[in-house]
């Protein structure tokens, strides 16, 4: 119930924005709405501490057959940190919104507060089709937001190569849940198979980026502060609490020690 609560104050906040600017354009509070909406959510996840650990439990997908464990969301003393740091991202962002050239911008505020949402149920996914929904919704909304804003061909097609690689890294995860379901156990990111555990690592190294290695916009772009900045944090974030979710036993793999010398070469460069 907690957890709905802070995702409804977000969501919430960002469909009065929108309506506001659909029907009165010249509103003169809408930065006031946006960071009462921010910092109460911000203030809520406070209240999981004292009863943690939280589940959220959505109803059963059909058929089950494809679908046999419904979406779950779990709030523990992991994920809280995450959620913690997203929302207080999404505050520190609107509140500073006042100092940046394109103040104000409801649209923008509204799309912070709902990216911020989505990044939250990405962190407390607690099993792979929770997971690769949250990326699939951050996803596309990182792939229309940088086709719009970039002009040029040679960014778009990187652009498109990048949300390439990290469809191919939900579908790593995808398998990863195949793999758990052939060994007879439904995959969960508390108790993972070691038979997973390569996958998973795999599909996380791919959604943060490592391939293309670099992905950069131009010096001017407007997506390089406010609703950029959040926009890239929280796609890094959904990635980073798969890293933390899978257990070290499950990463008992000859291939490792070829991924760690992957990811020293991609530090480097």
């Amino acid at each position: 119930m907690l957890i709905l609560v802070t995702l409804l104050l977000l969501l919430l906040s960002a469909l009065t924005l929108l309506v506001l600017r659909l029907f009165l354009p010249d509103f003169r509070y809408s930065w006031l709405i946006a960071v009462s909406g921010a910092f109460l959510a911000w203030l809520s996840v406070f209240f999981w501490q004292p009863q943690m650990p939280l589940v959220l439990t959505l109803p059963s997908w059909q058929p089950e057959v494809l679908f046999p464990v419904p979406p779950v969301f779990l709030a523990d003393h992991l994920s809280w940190v995450y959620a913690f740091s997203l929302l207080s991202l999404g505050f520190a962002t609107i509140l500073t919104a006042v100092a940046r050239e394109n103040f104000p911008s409801p649209i923008t505020w509204a799309g912070t507060l709902g990216l911020i949402g989505v990044g939250i149920l990405a962190v407390l996914a607690n099993n792979p089709l929770a997971l690769v929904l949250a990326w699939t919704a951050i996803d596309f909304v990182e792939l229309g937001t940088l086709l719009i804003s970039i002009r040029e061909k040679r960014l778009r097609e990187r652009v498109v190569i990048s949300f390439s690689m990290r469809v191919i890294g939900s579908w790593f995860l995808i398998w990863a849940s195949v793999v758990s379901a052939s060994a007879g156990t439904s995959l969960n990111f508390v108790a993972a198979p070691k038979e997973a555990g390569i996958y998973m690592l795999i599909a996380a190294g791919l959604r943060l980026g490592v391939l293309p290695m670099h992905l950069p916009l131009r010096s001017g772009s407007t997506l390089r502060r406010g609703y950029g900045t959040v926009l890239r944090l929280v796609s890094a974030a959904s990635s980073l609490i798969l890293l933390a979710r899978i257990p070290y036993g499950s990463l008992q793999s000859p291939l490792i020690f070829f991924l760690f010398i992957f990811v020293v070469f991609t530090g480097f460069y």
